[in-house]
């Protein structure tokens, strides 16, 4: 007597291998979902750091137009003060200008060391804040030993606003260095050329002690935004790691679907 065994019924045994995939992997109806998922992640990475790339370029340079503004602002401004408002010799006005700039080479030596240490946020929000200080403390005191003092201060706080920023620029997220760079730089010079006229129109209609107070706001938000800086080279990297993690990993599971659905459609 023959023994009937069931057989798999061929339509259910399609259907069962389209719905789970080989080997009870996703089916080739779910897959190109997790294809389309992927690059969508993808794409949105690509379009997000041009964005923010744009927003950070544009607020360095900002920052660069402040601190050269300040810097020559001070340059030619400082000893003017010490001699025409707070009634210094000319000696004691000359000391002021070159408190100012000896102080500001030994910050421009010293920066690499204090950026190694602190990473670039810290220092240019200390930095920024020692000139933003140092400046209000001998406006607000008016003595020329207090002024020539405060010259000092305001030279190695903003020595390193400009190094901060432009190497800062080379690392803006979607942006390639040399135009972050360049216009950084661009609208940096600009407010150096553009202070000290500033600061005389100020001067002529309030003083100078108001016209270099704004300096000593320049100073103060600069430090306020230290922290728009983008990220210091070891965690870009491991971010830019991650980006490029993350697109591999998209072009692995758009290969693997279609490996997969070629089989599927070879078994079928």
């Amino acid at each position: 007597m023959r023994s009937f065994q069931k057989r798999p019924n061929p339509v259910r045994t399609r259907a069962a291998s389209s719905s789970h995939g080989l080997n009870g992997s996703p089916s080739r109806f779910a897959k190109p979902a997790i294809e389309r998922s992927a690059l969508y992640q993808s794409a949105l990475i690509s379009t997000a750091l041009p964005v923010r790339g744009v927003t950070i370029q544009l607020t360095l340079g900002i920052l660069a137009l402040l601190g050269l503004l300040a810097e020559g602002a001070m340059a030619d401004w400082g000893a003017v003060y010490l001699h025409d408002t707070l009634g210094s010799s000319p000696s004691v006005a000359a000391l002021g200008f070159a408190a100012f700039s000896l102080a500001m080479a030994a910050g421009r030596f010293s920066g690499d060391v204090m950026v190694g240490r602190l990473g670039p946020r810290r220092v240019l929000r200390g930095s920024s804040a020692v000139a933003a200080v140092g400046l209000g403390a001998a406006l607000l005191v008016g003595q020329p030993a207090v002024g020539v003092v405060g010259c000092a201060l305001v030279g190695l706080g903003i020595a390193n606003i400009i190094p901060v920023l432009f190497s800062s620029a080379a690392r803006v997220p979607g942006v390639p260095p040399g135009r972050a760079l360049a216009a950084v730089a661009t609208t940096g010079y600009l407010g150096f050329l553009a202070g000290p006229p500033l600061i005389g129109v100020v001067a002529e209609a309030a003083g100078l002690v108001a016209g270099l107070g704004l300096v000593s706001g320049a100073c103060a938000f600069v430090a306020l935004k230290a922290g728009a800086l983008p990220e210091a080279p070891t965690l870009r990297t491991s971010v830019t790691a991650g980006a490029h993690s993350t697109a591999a990993s998209a072009v692995r599971v758009q290969d693997s679907c279609l490996a997969a659905r070629r089989a599927v459609e070879r078994k079928a």
